[in-house]
């Protein structure tokens, strides 16, 4: 799956090492370096004093400018005065054209451990310099933590959580007194939020609602703990195996066939978001992302009443678990722009200076307040989820925001190397749209990840 670009970073990469460290590359990280135990005894000597080298890092993003110096820029710098934070924008799969071409080499990327990246040799392992710290991996969420622990590579971590993503079924009470049904409640089943919503279907004064958009990207499927579509460890399609799927399937097509609830066309079911029709005052129930902000924006613009419960359950065999992904992280990289190694390593510290800044509950708060979702399972950090919203003393206060933040997230599978590019095409949407037999689409979905699969794996 290497592409050509990674393959040749990879060489000029290694050529680098070579040239710029004479000795080899072991476990002891001043022999790996070149810089002698003297000098980095010297050097951590004047850190204790307070003394730091000043240091310019580079963090890939894939937000803009003016985001990244809100959330990251300026609250770190002016945290370490001998820091500059800079900023390269792009996304992950844009990195050699946006990044490398133009011989940027970023110390800190907002991302998750990914096969690409660790094919590219380009994530770092923390795990020295959590040990050095004393850093508590024990303050994150663990569902994700342990994720980025299968993902990386053997005896490796490879990159922690930043922001986690917020979940729930938000709802609009004006629309179900307009029907006289009573309001959704917490830990209510996805067989009774779709029960619910056949009864805040159709057509009030003239205007049509729906009753539920059962949100986009499989978010229900995120919530078992049923392995992916694709075998991690022999990379082949199991789509007929996973029973959770097909049930998932069965969902969607109950969700859909409620009159007045379905699309006029495919392209609409894949991409009219349920987050746009709440704030238009059009749907009753979103199974979505939070979108706190937006709906407490819509509230501002055209009056809209909402309010959260917990994300509809599986229940029984299937747990009780809120959707989950690996979110934001952040990884420290094998790159710089420096060419002496020993100040690679002042580089490499205080990579993991910011990364470590970046998880406390100082600068997870800051996050919290703001309406992201902390990565640190502090409870006071979790506790001020949205506090610091200009309207949450007007709008969001008697929310019922705990909906969102209290809920257990399912544990994140291990996942396929290969799993992207065996998938590719691989959709069922249309099918369910058509009303094909669930059988049927699933047969086609893994008769097309099974070609895919030949096609990917014959290569690598």
């Amino acid at each position: 799956m290497r592409k050509n670009g990674f393959i040749l970073l990879s060489i000029l990469f290694s050529l680098f090492l070579i040239v710029g460290c004479s000795s080899s590359k072991g476990s002891n990280e001043s022999a790996a370096t070149g810089q002698s135990p003297k000098s980095e005894q010297g050097q951590k000597q004047k850190e204790e004093e307070g003394e730091f080298e000043p240091v310019t890092l580079l963090m890939m993003t894939h937000w803009n400018d003016e985001q990244f110096a809100t959330y990251f820029k300026e609250p770190v710098e002016a945290k370490f005065d001998h820091i500059t934070l800079e900023h390269v924008q792009s996304r992950w799969d844009e990195i050699e054209e946006n990044v490398f071409a133009k011989k940027l080499y970023p110390d800190l990327i907002m991302t998750s451990v990914s096969a690409e990246y660790l094919e590219m040799d380009l994530l770092l392992d923390l795990t020295p310099y959590i040990e050095e710290t004393n850093f508590d991996l024990d303050r994150l969420e663990p569902s994700i933590l342990n994720y980025l622990k299968e993902q990386s590579n053997e005896g490796e971590l490879n990159g922690l959580p930043l922001i986690r993503p917020e979940y729930a079924l938000v709802y609009n009470p004006d629309i179900f007194d307009l029907f006289g049904v009573d309001y959704p409640t917490d830990d209510m089943t996805w067989d009774e939020v779709i029960e619910l919503a056949r009864e805040v279907t159709g057509e009030m004064g003239g205007v049509h609602y729906r009753g539920l958009h059962p949100g986009n990207f499989d978010f229900m499927m995120r919530q078992t703990e049923t392995p992916k579509l694709v075998d991690p460890d022999t990379h082949e399609p199991i789509i007929d195996k996973n029973e959770a799927f097909k049930i998932y399937l069965q969902r969607l097509e109950e969700i859909y066939a409620i009159p007045g609830n379905s699309f006029d066309s495919v392209e609409d079911m894949k991409d009219v978001r349920g987050v746009d029709l709440m704030r238009q005052g059009q749907l009753a129930m979103a199974a979505d992302r939070a979108f706190a902000g937006a709906y407490v924006g819509a509230a501002v613009e055209n009056g809209l009443n909402f309010d959260f419960v917990t994300y509809p359950r599986w229940g029984g065999e299937f747990g009780d678990y809120g959707p989950n992904e690996p979110g934001n992280g952040i990884v420290a990289t094998t790159t710089s722009e420096h060419p002496r190694e020993a100040f690679r390593v002042i580089e490499y510290r205080e990579a993991f200076r910011v990364i470590e800044y970046l998880l406390s509950d100082e600068y997870q708060m800051i996050k919290s307040e703001n309406g992201d979702l902390p990565s640190v399972v502090t409870p006071e950090v979790r506790e001020a989820f949205m506090k610091g919203h200009e309207h949450y003393e007007d709008i969001l206060k008697d929310k019922n925001l705990a909906a969102i933040t209290d809920v257990e997230a399912a544990p994140l599978p291990r996942i396929s190397q290969y799993e992207s590019e065996i998938m590719e095409e691989v959709d069922y949407r249309e099918g369910i749209f058509e009303g094909k037999d669930i059988n049927t689409i699933i047969r086609e979905m893994q008769d097309k990840a099974e070609g895919n699969a030949k096609s990917v794996l014959s290569k690598n």
